[in-house]
């Protein structure tokens, strides 16, 4: 009867043994499982288990101490309560000034934006760098537009308009720039230098638009110099 009851206290003191054992196993079960399943949360499905050094992201707002929004970065940029434009939503870098005009941007060109009005821009879909004054208006830039140009501009700023260009267009082969007159209501370029695959020309305008002063050099002949008074020109101008 004691052999017995020896055997009994010798199992089931192994079998607490074992209880204990296995109430461990389970409990680092348990731990693995709240492990992976948080892991699996935390990264992206898809995502492979190397660490990943490159942070992907639609939009991002940097602000000032001041907690206003200051540079836009997005595809497209973000929405801002800070900025006072609310009509672009063009691909790119925006900076902003403290009263929240745009006087930056880098990547798809905004649309025009001069004196607190937009304007649709012509040349198709154009990227570069645009400038703008402290009231947000748009004073020049670089860029490479749609249409298969390159060009530079530098404008006036009252009234506002475009004061000295250059430009490359592709399609004509054509290398170029102009310095516009101080006055807006100049019909015409005060100055224009051009060249294409085998000439050159430099012209000074008339306020009206009418060419006063040639020079042509077509790369093999002698240079020829044109006057014009206001009556040559407008003969000029309707058979150039």
């Amino acid at each position: 009867m004691s052999d017995s009851n020896d055997v009994r206290m010798e199992d089931w003191s192994r079998l607490q043994r074992e209880v204990a054992r296995l109430r461990v196993l389970v409990i680092l079960a348990l731990l693995a499982v709240i492990a992976l399943a948080a892991l699996s949360l935390w990264r992206k499905p898809g995502t492979s288990t190397r660490t990943d050094t490159i942070l992907r992201a639609q939009g991002l707002v940097i602000t000032d101490a001041k907690g206003h929004d200051r540079i836009l970065i997005g595809a497209p940029v973000p929405a801002s309560n800070d900025r006072t434009r609310k009509d672009d939503a063009s691909d790119g870098i925006i900076f902003l000034g403290a009263t929240g005009a745009d006087r930056l941007a880098l990547g798809q060109l905004p649309s025009l934006h001069i004196g607190g009005k937009t304007y649709k821009r012509h040349g198709g879909d154009s990227y570069g760098v645009t400038l703008y004054d402290d009231k947000g208006s748009e004073r020049g830039g670089m860029a490479y537009m749609g249409s298969g140009r390159v060009g530079i501009a530098l404008d006036r700023g009252a009234p506002p308009y475009e004061a000295v260009g250059l430009m490359v267009d592709d399609t004509r082969n054509f290398a170029g720039m102009y310095i516009s007159y101080g006055d807006p209501k100049a019909r015409g370029p005060a100055f224009e230098l051009g060249t294409d695959a085998g000439s050159v020309h430099a012209q000074f305008g008339g306020k009206d638009g009418l060419p006063r002063a040639r020079l042509n050099v077509d790369g093999t002949a002698k240079p020829a110099w044109q006057f014009n008074d206001a009556a040559q020109a407008t003969k000029v101008a309707q058979n150039p």
